[in-house]
């Protein structure tokens, strides 16, 4: 399978204490620094005036980041959008690395706090990727392949997030207690 378009989402530990305007000039900053590895920050678009929308977005060349408030879950957004020539299970490690910094950045900057236990991972390509069973199979093996090399022995739980054909693919993915 042919995808190269994933995205992250880790939740708000702690999501009463989102206030979106505080990520602007937090963002802006991070520009300033360029303290992301391997991307080029670019700008911020402020978003939170939409309901449940993608709230407070730092845009770089290789893929954004956001302070998205989707589901009225707020959390730590990355979805990649350019392709690289690493193999599928290490294009997701590294798509899940880039988020996780950019989680430890925020916990530092704007002392939000994640929870690891239950995130989100979305292909954000509805012709290669569509919302269906084959497509969980298909990308099962790299995906569990990415969390091992990230996150260790730690096992995780894969469920589909939802099962209508018009949405994203996305999983579920849930640490499961030893």
């Amino acid at each position: 399978m042919n995808v190269h378009r994933f995205g992250v989402k880790f939740f708000a530990a702690n999501p009463e204490s989102v206030q979106l305007e505080a990520f602007i000039p937090i963002f802006h900053g991070w520009i300033q620094k360029q303290n992301l590895t391997g991307h080029l920050l670019i700008d911020v678009h402020d978003y939170s005036h939409m309901h449940h929308g993608p709230g407070i977005l730092l845009v770089a060349h290789e893929g954004n980041f956001s302070l998205d408030m989707a589901d009225g879950r707020p959390g730590l957004m990355y979805y990649r959008k350019t392709p690289t020539a690493l193999a599928p299970v290490e294009h997701i490690a590294a798509i899940l690395k880039s988020a996780l910094q950019a989680c430890r950045h925020l916990e530092k900057d704007a002392r939000l706090h994640f929870n690891m236990d239950e995130f989100v991972i979305i292909a954000n390509d509805r012709l290669n990727a569509p919302n269906e069973e084959t497509t969980l199979a298909e990308l099962r093996p790299a995906i569990t392949g990415a969390l091992k090399e990230v996150f260790g022995d730690s096992d995780f739980k894969l469920a589909r997030w939802s099962d209508d054909a018009r949405e994203r693919f996305a999983l579920r993915v849930s640490r499961v207690s030893s």
